[in-house]
């Protein structure tokens, strides 16, 4: 942006030397329209960014005794092309001590372990610090006039709520961390647009055995400027069964959101029903949202939350630009299971903020801290985080 400075610096110049001639003689005619001058041309943009961020965050943890440990990770975002192909590469690489580090031990030996990282040392019991490596999105996306083509390990998100989605059968979410994390998918993905306000969505996440992959038809449009709706069909080659559903969202007073699908197993008998509704909206400086998530189905249909009547609810305090608290609860309504979560987040720089956090829960699975691996009945940990991007 140099010769930009220049330009701005001799412009400038030329005014003021201009401010210093006498005033002219006013014209007896009518007066002439100034000549035009050409706009500065923009910038053209950079052919690739680099950006990421760097987390500090030591906790102490209570799961029938205390422990202490702490987590650095580093992230680094990259992003190349312009115009109509570009990609885009997200990657992580965490050094986890003491009890961060046996936690991640535990949960990759359970099946939500994270199939897209790298846990050294393997086999635990080798010391108390571990180091993890994964990719989370690694894509190319190339944009025609009719259509957008994505190819590679990208987040496909079907989500109308906060947290539950019964009719994305591709994302799963990630609950290790403080927050929940919406991981990547290895698919390739064809986006239809048909009009302003409607599309048709077509995404393949095959496998090394194409049957047991994942395959979806989604069709989408804006109704009555006020309701974005959507059916979709799949077929979920992992759980061998059908899968066909609908969602909605709108935004008039309050937000609104509903989803419901129906899975016909491969196997014939009855299938079964799993669905989401939630609501939020925002009053002063709070903003408040609530979510009920139905699944019929149990383990069979969702491994994280099986749990028949599950409720989500968060409120949202902003009392200034530079500070910001969250409290969620995630809970099985039927076996009083869940995680309360406290953040209170404040920006301390520019590009540099401060979280602190406590959480407590019980249960297992989708319910407790880290998926409860730890067996204890109630569990809690509290920390303080420190990221700085760049």
């Amino acid at each position: 942006m140099r010769w930009l400075a220049v330009v701005t610096v001799l412009c400038a110049a030329a005014a003021a030397g201009r401010a210093q001639e006498p005033a002219a003689a006013e014209p007896s005619g009518p007066a002439e329209a100034p000549e035009a001058r050409p706009a500065a041309p923009e910038a053209p943009p950079a052919p690739w960014t680099l950006g990421g961020s760097l987390l500090l965050q030591p906790l102490a943890s209570f799961a029938s005794t205390f422990s202490y440990g702490s987590s650095s990770t580093l992230s680094l975002d990259f992003k190349a092309g312009g115009g109509r192909a570009r990609a885009e590469a997200s990657v992580e690489a965490a050094v986890f001590t003491g009890a961060s580090a046996a936690l991640a031990w535990a949960v990759a030996a359970t099946p939500f372990g994270r199939l897209d990282e790298l846990l050294l040392p393997a086999p635990p019991g080798s010391g108390d610090v571990a180091l993890a490596a994964r990719v989370r999105t690694l894509y190319g996306k190339l944009d025609l006039d009719w259509m957008s083509l994505t190819l590679g390990r990208q987040v496909v998100n079907y989500a109308r709520g906060t947290l539950w989605s019964p009719t994305d059968v591709f994302t799963e979410l990630d609950l290790s961390g403080i927050s929940p994390v919406r991981r990547g998918t290895d698919a390739v993905r064809a986006t239809v647009p048909l009009g302003q306000t409607a599309g048709f969505d077509l995404v393949a996440a095959p496998t090394l055995v194409p049957a047991d992959g994942r395959y979806s038809a989604r069709a989408n449009a804006l109704i009555a400027d006020a309701l974005d709706g959507a059916v979709v069909a799949a077929r979920d080659g992992a759980e061998k069964g059908w899968v066909f559903g609908t969602d909605f969202k709108t935004d008039v007073e309050v937000g609104l959101t509903g989803e419901a699908v129906y899975f016909q197993p491969d196997a014939g008998g009855r299938g079964w029903v799993r669905a989401a509704a939630g609501v939020d909206w925002s009053t002063g400086d709070f903003i408040l949202a609530a979510e009920y998530y139905y699944n019929g189905g149990g383990a069979s249909a969702d491994l994280l939350f099986p749990g028949t009547h599950n409720a989500y609810a968060s409120v949202t305090w902003t009392p200034s630009e530079l500070v910001q608290a969250t409290l969620s609860v995630i809970a099985d309504v039927e076996q009083a299971t869940g995680t309360g979560t406290l953040l209170v987040q404040v920006s301390a720089a520019q590009n540099a903020n401060v979280t602190a956090f406590l959480q407590a829960g019980n249960g297992g699975d989708g319910y407790g801290i880290s998926y409860g691996v730890n067996g204890a009945e109630w569990t809690a940990q509290a920390g303080v985080g420190l990221e700085v991007k760049f």
